[in-house]
């Protein structure tokens, strides 16, 4: 009975491990393709998991929200930080925070890659 709970628990986790690993995949491309319309370098290819809520959708349906961080430069050389907000697979923010200012896009604003 205790192995097949712990098996259980496991698969459990796996699954939930290979999933965050999907999100950030696509996490990764989307910021790569609004960076590339904003003519800004994303930075290292990567986003990193900064929160992790759940939420209800305009279906009303729980999805997962996820915060994720990542750095942008507009020339090469000057680092700043961007976030991507994701409920499922929509994009509902992004956020850049430029030497000029901070850029938001909500979701109005983005077009979805999917």
């Amino acid at each position: 009975m205790n192995s097949l709970l712990f098996l259980m628990l496991l698969a459990i986790i796996v699954w939930f491990w290979q999933a965050n690993l999907r999100y950030r995949e696509y996490a990764v491309r989307q910021c790569k393709k609004i960076c590339h319309e904003m003519n800004l370098q994303l930075l290292d290819q990567t986003v990193a998991l900064t929160s992790l809520k759940f939420r209800k959708d305009q279906n009303r349906k729980i999805k997962t929200l996820r915060r994720y961080s990542f750095e942008i430069s507009m020339d090469g050389a000057n680092r700043c930080r961007g976030y991507i907000i994701l409920l499922g697979l929509n994009i509902i923010h992004t956020e850049f925070d430029l030497p000029d200012g901070p850029v938001i896009l909500q979701k109005k604003d983005l077009i979805t890659y999917h």
